[in-house]
């Protein structure tokens, strides 16, 4: 079952920043959340407990998304 989780302003800004500098797209909060809902569980998780400013989970996206894109 999948948990709803809200992301604040604050989540969104530091996802932005991961965003813009590992694949370069300036999105838009709706399309943050969107990319959010898509990212593995197990960075999900890891973005839920220590929070999306949390270097490590900002490290550990940036990962994800550099390998994807």
């Amino acid at each position: 079952m999948k948990k709803s989780v809200i992301l604040e302003q604050q989540d969104l800004n530091g996802l932005h920043d991961v965003v813009l500098e590992a694949i370069e797209l300036d999105l838009d909060n709706q399309q943050l959340i969107d990319l959010y809902n898509k990212l593995p569980q197990d960075l999900k998780d890891e973005a839920e407990h220590w929070g999306l400013n949390d270097s490590v989970v900002r490290d550990n996206i940036y990962e994800y998304l550099t390998d994807v894109k």
